[in-house]
């Protein structure tokens, strides 16, 4: 849709506000009717023609709602879209396929964006750390001596 001008968008509202079909809107103005339903899809959700997709980050529980909801009601796409108010169908046939082929686990949100160059410091062990471990240290070693007594005897 947005290889068309607002002017042409705003037509396509006026001219379906007159009842005529998507198919003669697109008659009309000499575009295609997948394009005219798009812009009618996209304006009875948002109410604003200038709407874009935007990214947005979406739950866990929220994609496994959508797609329980398609799934039980046994919805379309486009069906299962307009309760939630998704504008881009093809997040749920994503959704759907990721899920299918790679289970639950992947509806957790991963990170963006590449992982830090940054090497993280290491901080030297404090006294009382090197002290701690020491300890845990002796106890391991005499519980090792006490085992070796054992199977010797």
């Amino acid at each position: 849709m947005s290889k068309y001008s607002k002017e042409v968008k705003e037509k396509v509202i006026s001219l379906f506000e007159k009842e005529l079909s998507p198919f003669r809107i697109a008659k009309e103005l000499e575009i295609p009717e997948s394009t005219v339903k798009n812009c009618l899809y996209k304006f009875k959700l948002s109410h604003n023609l200038t709407h874009k997709i935007s990214k947005r980050v979406f739950s866990a529980d929220f994609k496994r709602k959508v797609l329980e909801t398609s799934w039980k009601d046994k919805l379309s796409f486009k069906e299962t879209a307009e309760p939630f108010n998704l504008d881009n169908l093809s997040l749920i046939a994503a959704w759907q396929k990721r899920y299918l082929d790679e289970g639950i686990l992947w509806l957790h949100p991963k990170p963006k964006g590449r992982p830090s160059m940054k090497q993280k410091e290491l901080i030297p062990p404090t006294k009382d750390q090197t002290i701690k471990s020491d300890k845990e240290r002796i106890k391991e070693l005499e519980a090792e001596i006490a085992r070796l007594k054992y199977e010797m005897s």
